[in-house]
């Protein structure tokens, strides 16, 4: 757990749906001179099911568990929606945060109207066959929609180790909660210049263009944020190259702490 004194401290967010437990293990091997905290959001993995879903209920929530810490200001970073959380964290309370790695975030609050449109037009592609599958009860596939969309490629989740399959099919039931949120933080372009934290944005040079507009949108309207592009890597490099991923965050965390 992060403590106080010399060392800092990263916290990981939950990633995204399912995907902690066999990624976790990669990371900490790759950070073990820091001390994690890598928790689960509610209605993901072992947290509790009650309650709202949203950007702002988890945000909220994070800060909420950092508050019982005994810890200063610590490194945050987050992938897909737990990116998309720890912007929002950051935005509401940036005295709590060291620095921020947004991998691969998704909330198109930061677009302008011809961005929005763009996403728009992808986000359809994507989500398009999820939001009929859950209104059908068909969880499951529509969760392989899911990552077959984040992956590029249809037939993605199925060829994935079966660890991973299983990892995601457990929180099969978050989609129709994903789907559904309605909480809007505000990502407009004069807050977002108000967080002077270092920021990096993590993009695979292969995402998906809904991917690519927001975070090179965060990355153009943060003040003090650096992009990366990872050669090859789609949405979800954190999965296909887990060790090279837990490198860029190292290398990331090295690069603020010889900062400082």
């Amino acid at each position: 757990m992060p403590a106080g004194g010399q060392r800092r401290a990263a916290v990981a967010d939950p990633w995204r749906a399912g995907q902690p437990h066999p990624l976790a293990r990669t990371y900490r091997a790759a950070l073990a001179a820091l001390q994690r905290l890598c928790p689960h959001l509610r209605h993901f993995g072992e947290a509790g099911r009650e309650g709202p879903f949203g950007l702002e209920t988890h945000a909220g929530d994070l800060l909420a568990l950092l508050e019982q810490l005994p810890c200063g200001p610590v490194h945050l970073a987050g992938w897909s929606y737990g990116a998309d959380v720890a912007l929002t964290a950051a935005l509401m309370a940036p005295e709590r945060f060291r620095s921020l790695c947004l991998v691969e975030p998704g909330c198109p609050g930061a677009l302008d109207e011809q961005g929005l449109a763009t996403f728009m037009a992808d986000a359809g592609a994507m989500f398009g066959p999820l939001f009929a599958q859950v209104q059908e009860g068909k969880l499951p596939q529509a969760v392989a929609s899911l990552i077959d969309g984040s992956g590029g490629r249809g037939g993605y989740f199925a060829s994935q180790p079966v660890k991973w399959q299983q990892a995601q099919l457990a929180e099969a039931a978050s989609l129709p909660k994903q789907l559904s949120q309605s909480e809007r933080p505000d990502w407009s372009p004069a807050r977002l210049a108000t967080l002077t934290l270092p920021a990096c944005v993590v993009l695979g040079a292969a995402t998906r263009p809904l991917f690519a507009l927001v975070g090179k949108a965060l990355a153009a309207q943060l003040p003090h944020c650096q992009l990366k592009r990872i050669d090859g890597a789609n949405h979800l490099y954190p999965i296909e190259q887990s060790a090279a991923f837990a490198n860029t965050l190292q290398e990331w965390l090295t690069s603020q702490s010889a900062a400082r």
